[in-house]
């Protein structure tokens, strides 16, 4: 009898150990990797074969099981993935792998090249960004750079094309009368007009025909007229600014309503600039100030000159550049001196990028908010930054440089305006182009 208890007693401690052996397999992983070894060595039999199609299924199965060798079978997946040509489970699975921070550099770098490949920039360009700040690869940021400015030309028929900021509805010149065409050239509205301004955003304009001036709408309808109803006719209308028409009237520049009637009597001015930033510039007796929307003096008639941009504003990203005693200075919102340093001359700031200065010898350089000088005066001109490029000439024709102050868009240009939303005008030997980037950063 003790002998049957003392079996029962070995078998029972038998069970006990398999048992406690089985869930210590369990528990440490080793049943995983056994089942994913021997699907591995079937996918990897396969792989070597380019027998892809048989190789993939194994690897997505392997991945069912946990273990610490799933990220392994994640990149032998994607490779199958990627040799027979299967971008959406590809792109799926990298989309994974970055959410999770173990996505390689190649990977971000294919995810990139398929839309590349497909002309959908917007979409490469996001992943490369992503995979830089993921693994700080400088492969990543080179490739990023040698693709970002890439851009499609459009020649026009056109002498003159308006920037506007949105490029929406653009005014141009045929060399006879003004229209507007899209961003792609088309025309919009046709070339009727003696003159044009750009369209708010509430989708308003003024233009000149047959000597009047007439407010009217996106579709082309006319709204308002100065027809001399509301008194002396408009001698000057420069830019509709919010809902504000900036015009000349009896030789002094004012606010009008769209049927251009004045609605700030007490602003006389001898010039006057489009709001930005809640601002205006505005000047008299010779000498320029500050005015807010609500017409509060923010800067007294102190200044010599102030730069205005390519949109008609003196202020973009709360800078200015403003002219004292003979010298360039960067100003905030309050006319208060961001640096000390003067320069010979400047350009005002198109957007939150480098500006444009020149020293006394005239060449031209770039400084950054803060007012220091970050690229050397080294051009025959340039303009201030907008979309990450700088339009130069650095001898007889222009380009545009990126911050790195690497040449981007050759210079075979005999002008250029700064880029906005992705869109530039520059002349070539046969007119009027609009430079198109394909990806623009926002």
């Amino acid at each position: 009898m003790r002998k049957q208890k003392a079996g029962l007693i070995l078998i029972l401690a038998a069970l006990l150990a398999v048992g406690w052996g089985i869930v210590m397999r369990s528990a440490t992983g080793a049943q995983a990797r056994e089942k994913q070894n021997e699907l591995l060595a079937a996918a990897d039999g396969y792989m070597e074969r380019e027998l892809y199609v048989r190789a993939i299924p194994l690897y997505e199965q392997a991945l069912t099981y946990s273990s610490e060798l799933n990220p392994s079978i994640q990149e032998k997946l994607l490779a199958a993935y990627w040799a027979n040509e299967e971008p959406s489970p590809y792109l799926r699975l990298v989309e994974k792998r970055a959410s999770e921070g173990t996505a390689r550099e190649e990977e971000y770098q294919n995810a990139a090249d398929y839309y590349l490949a497909r002309s959908k920039n917007q979409e490469a360009m996001e992943w490369l960004r992503r995979g830089m700040e993921a693994t700080g690869s400088p492969m990543l940021q080179a490739y990023y750079e040698e693709h970002r400015y890439e851009y499609r030309l459009r020649t026009t028929r056109y002498q003159t094309i308006r920037p506007t900021a949105d490029n929406a509805q653009m005014p141009a010149f045929d060399g006879e009368k003004w229209g507007y065409i899209d961003e792609g050239g088309a025309l919009l509205l046709d070339f009727i007009y003696d003159s044009a301004t750009a369209f708010n955003n509430a989708g308003v304009a003024v233009v000149s025909l047959n000597g009047t001036y007439y407010t009217i709408l996106a579709n082309g309808d006319i709204y308002g007229a100065d027809d001399g109803t509301n008194g002396a006719r408009m001698t000057d209308v420069t830019a509709v600014s919010g809902t504000r028409v900036l015009g000349e009237r009896e030789g002094n520049y004012s606010y009008f309503n769209y049927d251009f009637e004045p609605i700030a009597t007490d602003y006389q001015y001898t010039k006057i600039t489009a709001n930005a930033c809640g601002v205006a510039a505005v000047q008299k007796d010779g000498y320029w100030g500050i005015i807010t929307d609500s017409g509060k003096t923010v800067v007294d008639f102190t200044w010599e000159d102030v730069a205005i941009n390519s949109l008609g504003c003196v202020y973009a990203a709360e800078r200015a550049m403003v002219k004292e005693n003979g010298l360039w200075y960067l100003v905030d919102l309050e006319g208060k001196h961001i640096s000390e340093t003067g320069y010979a001359d400047a350009k005002a700031p198109e957007s939150d990028g480098y500006i444009a200065v020149a020293d006394t010898s005239g060449r031209w350089g770039y400084i950054d908010e803060s007012g220091e000088l970050v690229i050397d005066c080294q051009y025959e001109e340039a303009l201030s930054f907008s979309d990450g490029l700088g339009a130069v000439r650095p001898a007889n024709d222009w380009g545009y440089i990126s911050e790195e102050n690497v040449l981007q868009i050759e210079d075979i240009w005999q002008s250029a305006q700064p880029f906005h939303n992705g869109i530039a005008q520059v002349e070539t030997v046969d007119g009027t182009a609009l430079i198109t980037l394909k990806y623009v950063e926002e």
